[in-house]
């Protein structure tokens, strides 16, 4: 009686999952308290220690309604943010093809032969000499690769990771491009400021002028009087153009931003926008769930520690199970005909790593190396983060001390204008003084304006600096659709 061996197969595959484990390091997130316990540096003006502002939709603090739609209307329409939001769908994609490796493979295939020998032919894998036969074959040849070794485990393990980069990229793109459309839109709204501050200068000195000519006139004055506000009136709508020009240049920014063609009257002439009160900035270890660049560098990090465990995996021996089935009959009606037409192999095989000529342990290093890379990398964007908040939070501090200085400033100057042009009414002084109060007023409020706008810039940057916004960016449909995470299940993404 001869004994079967169809059973060990099975138990073959059993003991071999038994004895799987995954090699390599597990990737654990380095401790950089060092990096972010420590207090900010220099805080000042109005960045507020420990409390932390909401950030979610910032640009509303700044009170422009037309920004917020604006804001709305990025996030639906901007094509650099909507290419990052197919990277992430090819991210996804590329995760499942990586993780169709540990699963069964199998192909099928049909086919027809007609072969024969002629009769004084000599053929040793053929039909006799003189014969001709039909084969008609039906065939499925399954194959596995078994991952004892985790190796394919480690590289799902990285395209996780990687998933998770591309929607960081995602989420500080959303962060960069709002920050630019609120820029560009302050810019804008700046311009409006100047122009209306131009438009006052010029109806000022017409008005100095026509006083100048109207003393011409009733002999009390000189013709250089009447030459001198000329060119300062000259002079000064000279200025309009290039006003006019960089309002155009700020719409259009604002107009490729949202991904529409440029066109006149974009941004409609509002109030000034409002400087936010006191900003909390909380602590620097909220810079590590706050920035989305920082947790990118995070999670390049954990595919770079994966990537280890896969080039380790390559020292072991590899296993892997295939077969063949197939029907073959010399006609197409007996091809079925159940074990008669059935011809089969099947068995487990395995691959042993002799001589490598170093290549493994090569990889080995190299991936190493790309790990160690990888730390530095994440520290050094945590340090970089935290110098742009004490940077920005020092630049809020700063322009809005100027601007109040400014703001008292304009103030001196207007009451200068009034008694200036009270003094030469009178008879007591020329007009030289009017023109140069008058001057020294233009200068001081454009310089406010401009004051205003750095104040707001800097207010801008702090927000970006602390990764503010990425939360209102909400993934499409399709950047949104489920991961696997293993044979047969799905997963929601969360984001981290």
């Amino acid at each position: 009686m001869t004994r079967s061996t169809a059973p060990r197969t099975p138990v073959l595959v059993t003991a071999a999952l038994a004895a799987a484990c995954t090699v390599g390091p597990d990737y654990q997130r380095p401790d950089l308290s060092a990096r972010t316990d420590a207090a900010w540096r220099a805080p000042v003006g109005d960045a507020v220690v420990g409390q932390r502002t909401e950030l979610v939709r910032w640009w509303q603090g700044l009170g422009s309604a037309e920004l917020s739609a604006f804001a709305e209307r990025l996030v639906a329409q901007n094509l650099s943010l909507e290419a990052a939001r197919q990277r992430i769908v090819t991210a996804r994609a590329q995760r499942g093809i990586v993780d169709a490796a540990r699963l069964p493979q199998a192909g099928a295939g049909a086919g027809y032969v007609r072969a024969g020998t002629g009769n004084r032919g000599l053929n040793f894998q053929g039909p006799p000499p003189g014969k001709q036969v039909d084969v008609y074959s039906l065939s499925v040849t399954p194959v596995w690769e078994l991952d004892l070794w985790g190796r394919v485990a480690r590289l799902v393990e990285a395209a996780d990771a990687a998933i998770d980069v591309s929607v960081e990229d995602y989420r500080d793109a959303a962060v960069a491009l709002l920050a630019q459309l609120a820029l560009a839109y302050v810019d804008a709204v700046t311009l409006h400021e100047r122009i209306d501050v131009h438009a006052r200068t010029v109806a000022l000195l017409r008005a100095t002028a026509g006083l100048a000519q109207s003393r011409l006139d009733a002999g009390n004055g000189t013709r250089f009087d009447v030459e001198q506000t000329r060119r300062e009136l000259e002079q000064t709508e000279g200025q309009l153009p290039a006003l006019q020009q960089a309002l155009a240049a700020a719409e259009n920014r604002i107009a490729v931003l949202l991904g529409e063609r440029p066109r006149d009257g974009l941004v409609a002439a509002a109030q000034p926008l409002r400087l936010p009160a006191a900003i909390g900035i909380g602590v620097p270890a909220d810079l590590l769930s706050r920035r989305a660049d920082v947790r990118r560098r995070e999670r390049q990090l954990a595919a770079a520690v994966a990537g280890i465990g896969a080039a380790e995996a390559e020292r072991y021996p590899s296993v892997s199970i295939g077969g063949s089935f197939a029907l073959r009959a010399r006609r197409v009606d007996t091809l079925f005909d159940g074990a008669d037409a059935l011809s089969y192999s099947f068995g487990p095989g395995v691959t042993v790593p002799l001589l490598t000529g170093g290549r493994v342990d090569s990889a080995v290093t190299a991936r190493s190396a790309e790990a160690e890379a990888a730390r530095l990398a994440f520290e050094a964007s945590v340090l970089e983060a935290v110098a742009e908040v004490e940077d920005a939070a020092v630049g809020v501090g700063s322009t809005r001390e100027r601007l109040a200085h400014l703001e008292r400033a304009a103030a001196a100057a207007r009451r200068a204008v009034d008694l200036a042009q009270q003094l030469h009414a009178a008879g007591s002084r020329g007009l030289q003084p009017v023109l140069d109060a008058q001057r020294a007023l233009a200068q001081i409020e454009d310089a406010c304006v401009l004051a205003h706008r750095d104040a707001l810039a800097q207010t801008i940057g702090l927000y970006r600096a602390l990764g503010g916004g990425w939360e209102a960016v909400e993934l499409t449909a399709g950047a949104a659709a489920p991961r696997r995470t293993g044979p047969g299940t799905a997963e929601a993404e969360e984001p981290r």
